[in-house]
């Protein structure tokens, strides 16, 4: 009985090994980047390289639709951004695309920047952003650009948030034009939260380019989500029709200053 029951149970692991799959090969990674087909996360490196902070995510977009975009930040923090009132950093674009979608009229952009949430217009809410107002300078790369191939536009922007993400909001006063810089070209830019002046200062490479925007919002609440960083952002528009729509910002940062009482 014992040699039947034995026999049984080995007639039934090899119906069940017949009964599985074999395997058959997945990816082994002989190509980049990675295949958003195979794989759901982006490709990001966050490391000291040369002397400098680098940045770089590689993001592909939606493809549920032929409208709207995704967006994605991969952020450094600083540790106390309560006590930083002015941001300087030297930000240079390694690399960067800001691929279309031929039957979405949404735009690609990717962007390099210092960015911040400083105060809330109203009364703020733990974790969110709405009524956050933001702001930043930014080198950026849209794909409906009109600039030469390796191009970006270096812009001061202040946003109130509408969202609790602030992915939607409304631009305060107008954007700084502050140029344009190569890719691979370092830009030198600094913002300053002046309070008492309800004001912020944008300028870049030693005031070679310089604005300010002005507000007329309450500023004695403090944001719902406290922040100062260096960034890099991809807004990629969901694409149906056509392959997924990818986009790549790869920044390096260096030589960072804050107000001196924010200094560690």
């Amino acid at each position: 009985m014992k040699t039947l029951a034995a026999l049984g149970l080995l007639a039934l692991a090899a119906t069940s090994a017949q009964a599985l799959e074999p395997f058959r090969s997945y990816d082994n990674f002989g190509s980049s980047p990675l295949d958003p087909a195979r794989w759901a996360d982006s490709e990001r490196i966050r490391s000291i390289k040369a002397g400098a902070l680098n940045l770089m995510q590689r993001q592909s977009g939606a493809n549920t639709a032929d409208a709207g975009a995704t967006f994605s930040n991969f952020n450094e923090n600083l540790t106390n951004p309560a006590a930083v009132t002015a941001l300087r950093a030297k930000i240079t674009v390694n690399a960067v695309e800001a691929n279309a979608c031929a039957a979405n009229t949404t735009p690609a952009q990717a962007r390099a920047r210092i960015v911040g949430g400083f105060f809330n217009t109203g009364t703020p809410t733990p974790g969110s952003q709405l009524g956050d107002v933001t702001a930043q300078v930014r080198l950026t790369r849209l794909s409906n650009s009109a600039d030469p191939a390796g191009t970006l536009r270096v812009q001061g922007l202040v946003l109130h948030c509408t969202s609790a993400d602030c992915v939607a909001g409304s631009v305060i006063g107008n954007i700084v034009d502050l140029g344009t810089v190569a890719l691979g070209q370092s830009a030198v830019v600094q913002m300053e939260w002046d309070q008492a002046g309800k004001s912020f200062l944008f300028a870049r490479d030693g005031g070679a380019f310089s604005g300010a925007v002005g507000y007329a919002e309450s500023d004695t609440s403090p944001p719902g989500v406290l922040f100062r960083q260096l960034s890099t952002r991809l807004d990629l528009p969901s694409c149906q029709s056509a392959p997924r729509v990818t986009g790549v910002i790869d920044a390096s940062f260096d030589n960072i200053a804050v107000n001196k009482s924010a200094a560690p």
